[in-house]
């Protein structure tokens, strides 16, 4: 029997901001054009390194490279709808599995590229 639900019958909506809007934004920090120090990303990623302006550009390229591969991600093409995820499986990340070297859910492992980089290394300021 084919299952005939529509995305009209569940809560998933889309976000309101794209990760390519992001990577345009991230984009125009690290080239100093646009109105990038108005962003949110902007305001959350400088704060989360006690305002250390290289330390954030640091992390800023790291995401741009991190959203870049992400576009490539497999889990990123669809969403995981369903009866126990309602609004999505938010790219894998809900899909748990077991925890090795801190990758813990489907997400987790791709970024990890297959349990070979898991962590989070720190950032050093020049």
């Amino acid at each position: 029997m084919i299952d005939e639900t529509t995305l009209e019958d569940s809560n998933f909506a889309m976000e309101d901001t794209d990760v390519l809007h992001v990577i345009a934004m991230l984009e125009s920090w690290l080239k100093n054009t646009g109105d990038y120090a108005e962003s949110t990303y902007y305001k959350q990623i400088l704060a989360s390194v006690d305002n250390n302006e290289a330390d954030a550009r640091s992390f800023a390229l790291r995401l741009v490279i991190h959203y870049v591969g992400d576009i490539h991600q497999p889990l990123h093409s669809v969403s995981g709808v369903s009866d126990h995820y309602d609004h999505g499986d938010a790219g894998g990340n809900y899909e748990s599995i077991p925890s090795i070297c801190g990758a813990g859910n489907l997400h987790a492992v791709w970024d990890s590229v297959m349990y070979n980089y898991c962590g989070y290394p720190n950032l050093v300021s020049v």
